[in-house]
């Protein structure tokens, strides 16, 4: 038995459902997933694929359909037999049948900075102490970046996206009423940053293959880290936003079809405004394409890390059109070596990804258990672009359509002086953005 992702192979539901006027509202949104739905009631294609698979399951056990949530995204998620795939390749050509792929956590480097004098301290330390118990130099160089406590350098990416100016000048947005879903490995509700930050959280059961409500958790201390960028009370950009705890990839490691379950059950978030997604696939999809143009025709702005393996190296979905890319740049405003970039190709229109870059190295932010580690990877910086876009949602009062959301925060970006293919539109600001 095999897991199937099961949808039409091409749509064209980003040009009929205008993705550019869509709103970010409760009230907009029962009204935008109820015209997504309808579009594929009304798809041919996806009429025929409905109809085979309760033919199929009617006549043999061994094909099974994982519970759906709000069908937006016009895929069956589908358990059975390698031969039932190919009858249904043979008999409903023009369908996608996709084996089931892994997305991976974008595992950023944790433990980096650490300069040649303080390696040669603590290689010297671990000299003189040989042969006593407990000695573990990789964990002193750890605690080299371990903080209990952060100064106002360590919050340099406050700066480089020029918040901390815009607030000594009077700034008072704190993305309050804004509501961010962190795909990740689960949050760490009880660090002191992110106390009474996470609303709720939830995680996939395997046995039941559904969404369920869950206590919250991180897995693998990466979505803690995410999470204190977003709205941690000291490092994050907007901490008044409130978080969904979706555990996509537990332990670092998830599944295409749990990203596709996922966006089906966020639509029906009405408090959800924004997917902050660090995971992905070394490849591009034509249907993972149109999977995040669902996320934005029901009114949540997808943003998504670009990948740490360097140039001209990209993971899907941020190299998706519609989702919104993020690179990394260090203190010094320069794109980190290992940002990813690529220029793609959709219907034969030409596109570079990231559209923007955040800071990314060297960046604080809380760990599992308490504290606070710098890390870098472009899935720090991803969150950091989540929370200016929350402030811009919290101003307009989630009145703003994608099109206008998508616009402020590229068009309000400090241009480094660097290739396109690897800043994109530039570094991301607080001040222009509002």
């Amino acid at each position: 038995m095999s897991v199937y992702i099961i949808r039409p192979k091409a749509t064209l539901l980003a040009r009929s459902l205008k993705l550019a006027s869509r709103k970010f509202t409760p009230e907009s949104r029962q009204a935008q997933v109820a015209e997504v739905v309808n579009f594929w009631q009304e798809n041919p294609l996806h009429q025929e694929i409905e109809s085979w698979l309760e033919d199929a399951q009617n006549t043999t056990s061994q094909v099974s359909k994982h519970p759906d949530y709000s069908g937006i995204t016009g895929a069956s998620i589908v358990e059975m037999p390698d031969d039932e795939a190919q009858r249904m390749r043979e008999e409903l050509p023009n369908a996608l049948i996709l084996r089931d792929q892994p997305i991976e956590l974008i595992k950023p480097q944790r433990y980096t900075g650490i300069v040649f004098p303080d390696l040669v301290k603590y290689v010297f330390k671990a000299i003189n102490n040989l042969g006593k118990k407990d000695l573990d130099v990789p964990q002193l160089l750890r605690k080299r970046r371990y903080k209990d406590k952060l100064t106002a350098d360590d919050l340099w990416h406050l700066d480089a996206i020029a918040l901390n100016i815009a607030r000594q000048n009077g700034f008072t947005g704190t993305g309050k009423n804004i509501t961010i879903a962190v795909l990740d490995t689960g949050i760490d509700s009880t660090h002191p940053e992110l106390q009474g930050k996470v609303t709720e959280s939830y995680s996939f059961n395997d046995r039941s293959k559904q969404i369920q409500l869950t206590t919250s958790q991180d897995t693998n201390g990466h979505g803690t880290h995410v999470a204190g960028l977003i709205c941690g009370k000291q490092v994050g950009v907007a901490p008044e936003t409130k978080l969904i705890n979706a555990v996509l990839i537990p332990r670092g490691t998830g599944n295409l079809s749990g990203l596709i379950l996922w966006l089906d059950w966020l639509a029906l978030r009405t408090d959800v405004n924004i997917a902050n997604i660090s995971a992905g696939i070394p490849r591009y999809f034509d249907e993972i394409n149109d999977l995040i143009d669902t996320l934005l025709a029901v009114g949540i702005l997808p943003v998504c890390a670009i990948g740490n393996d360097g140039f001209n190296n990209h993971l899907a979905p941020a190299n998706c059109k519609n989702s919104l890319s993020v690179g990394a740049v260090n203190s010094n405003n320069q794109v980190a070596s290992f940002s990813g970039n690529a220029t793609m190709s959709v219907n034969k229109q030409l596109y570079n990804v990231p559209y923007l870059v955040a800071p990314g190295k060297g960046v604080y932010s809380s760990v599992r258990d308490g504290g606070y580690e710098a890390w870098d990877g472009t899935s720090m910086a991803a969150p950091i672009v989540s929370g200016v876009a929350a402030l811009i949602l919290e101003k307009y009062s989630k009145q703003i359509t994608v099109e206008s959301l998508i616009d402020g925060l590229l068009t309000n970006c400090q241009d480094l002086g660097h290739d396109r293919e690897r800043q994109g539109k530039g570094l991301i600001q607080v001040t222009a953005a509002l």
